[in-house]
């Protein structure tokens, strides 16, 4: 490295780059066994490659100088590319890594990856449930915005608003329940053609069936704004084509009676005499039935959602109900009502 001479660049990010070259050590550039290292490879790649633009993290800013000197000499420097290094994502403890992912439990690579040194295995973020539309939105937000609070962009949004001029200057600190945020926005903000084919995989993943895809459409646009993951869907929309192995028991219990027993065995007559099986019929057939048993409808909501999900979550019982369909809603609700008897 020469000894009284300062190297300057002009970097995309940080504007004018200078360095003492006094202050640099002296750099191998190639083996004795013939092998050039990084610093001199990169920049005859680069130049081989016609590449025209060089952006990389700031941990490599501090090679820029050695680098400027070899286009300086081998090719030119007004061949050299220019120059963006970008700030660092950071991790709770400094520059975000796979060991922050492993002890904060956060993918930190897109997709499953095995270590092919260590066989270590880490998931991805496609497999956590993570949509690329998210995934991308939230790895263009860190450390860049528009001058706006806006926080949810498309692709093509991004490629309007997007400039250098607006990168920080400082690294972007990644906070996993923040990227699980931009992942149920977008789950949210999609429509359920586009979700079908991630939904249907999950569901392959985990043995459920499908027996009607529009079906499915319909479930997905009902379900998805309880999703954050498209793992989610498993849970939030399963029950609907699988019929849940279990009961929350436990919930319905204290206040199960005789009364309300024989309220969904009158129900279930009731529904078997419905001119048309829609969300509208099945409500106010349930409350008109309770009014007249001199039972509140509130306390019955509760039983027929565990009858029908297994548990206490789900949309409105009567839109589950709906798209159940008229056969799978009396089955589950005459095999719960053996469940809760029993149990009584």
């Amino acid at each position: 490295m020469p000894e009284n001479e300062t190297i300057s660049f002009t970097d995309m990010i940080h504007g004018e780059v200078s360095f003492d070259a006094a202050l640099l050590d002296d750099k191998v550039l190639l083996k004795a066994d013939g092998m050039p290292t990084y610093h001199l490879a990169v920049v005859v790649d680069d130049f081989l490659m016609k590449i025209t633009h060089a952006f990389r993290g700031e941990e490599w800013l501090s090679s820029a100088p050695l680098h400027v000197l070899l286009w300086k000499h081998l090719f030119g420097l007004h061949q050299m590319p220019k120059w963006a290094h970008l700030p660092l994502i950071l991790g709770p403890s400094g520059k975000l890594s796979k060991r922050d992912g492993a002890k904060y439990g956060f993918p930190v690579f897109a997709m499953n990856w095995t270590d092919p040194r260590s066989n270590e295995f880490t998931e991805g973020f496609k497999e956590k449930g993570f949509l690329p539309e998210a995934f991308i939105n939230l790895l263009a937000v860190l450390g860049w915005n528009d001058g706006t609070e806006q926080e949810i962009f498309s692709l093509e949004e991004l490629i309007t608003h997007f400039s250098l001029e607006r990168v920080h200057k400082a690294g972007a600190k990644f906070d996993y329940e923040k990227a699980k945020w931009f992942n149920q926005e977008w789950i949210k903000k999609l429509p359920a053609t586009r979700l079908l084919e991630d939904v249907k995989n999950i569901f392959a993943q985990h043995s459920i069936p499908i027996d009607d895809e529009q079906r499915l459409l319909a479930v997905i646009e009902l379900v998805k704004d309880r999703c954050t993951l498209i793992t989610d869907f498993e849970t939030q929309a399963g029950y609907f084509f699988l019929a849940p192995v279990t009961l929350d028991v436990a919930a319905v219990q204290p206040k199960w009676s005789a009364a309300k027993s024989d309220f969904f065995t009158r129900f279930v007559e009731k529904l078997h005499d419905l001119p048309a099986w829609n969300l509208a019929a099945i409500e106010d057939t349930f409350k008109t039935l309770a009014t007249s048993e001199n039972i509140k409808p509130g306390e019955l909501q509760l039983p027929f959602r565990i009858m029908l999900v297994g548990a206490k979550f789900g949309p409105a019982v009567f839109e589950i109900a709906e798209l159940l369909g008229l056969p799978e809603t009396v089955r589950r609700i005459e095999h719960a009502l053996e469940v809760f008897n029993a149990a009584t």
